[in-house]
């Protein structure tokens, strides 16, 4: 027997998550592939040492983004499917998906981006970086070394890597925050 002041209702622990999963994923990729492209678009007039700040800035609005979207993506099936509760190693499984997703699609743009937009991309920073670095003083071998891992940090095995191993680990970290924020447990009594 409910008592009066209970308001959960029961839901369905069995409902797919797959839906919530898929839209707030794909809002997270194209978000991040909006902020990717202003990145690089809005870079290319900007000297190295502001770039790296805006990057910087981009990566943190980034990460806040996907945060609070992982989170309302776990909510909004939290209340819709499951009566407002979700154990908390639920809640990180939907939000860690969510963010794949997100980061999956992300990545193809960047990759897309770098190999297939813009394939001059890579060579046309390193020179503008080169340029900043002989400018601050840097001798010729430092500069060579600089320049070339950057080239490095652009290359389709590196995008990839990136792709296969950062994004799932960043996937985990933002959705073990997100699974806490959005887990609710029943009251105790």
């Amino acid at each position: 027997m409910e008592t009066l002041d209970s308001t959960v209702t029961k839901g369905n622990p069995n409902a797919s998550y797959w839906p919530y999963v898929t839209r707030f994923g794909v809002i997270t990729g194209v978000i991040g592939a909006v902020l990717t492209l202003m990145m690089y678009i809005g870079g290319n007039g900007l000297s190295p040492m502001v770039w790296s700040f805006s990057l910087m800035g981009i990566g943190l609005l980034s990460l806040i983004i996907n945060g609070v979207l992982a989170t309302r993506g776990v909510r909004a099936y939290r209340e819709t499917e499951l009566g407002g509760l979700i154990p908390f190693g639920k809640a990180f499984l939907v939000a860690f998906l969510i963010l794949l997703v997100g980061s999956l699609i992300g990545g193809l743009f960047n990759l897309l981006y770098v190999t297939v937009i813009d394939p001059d991309f890579a060579n046309n920073m390193a020179s503008r970086m080169s340029d900043w670095f002989a400018e601050i003083g840097m001798d010729e071998a430092q500069i060579e070394l600089q320049t070339q891992k950057m080239k490095e940090g652009f290359s389709l095995s590196r995008q990839l890597m990136n792709l296969a191993i950062f994004g799932p680990i960043g996937a985990a970290i933002i959705g073990l925050i997100s699974g806490a924020v959005a887990k609710r447990n029943p009251p105790m009594d």
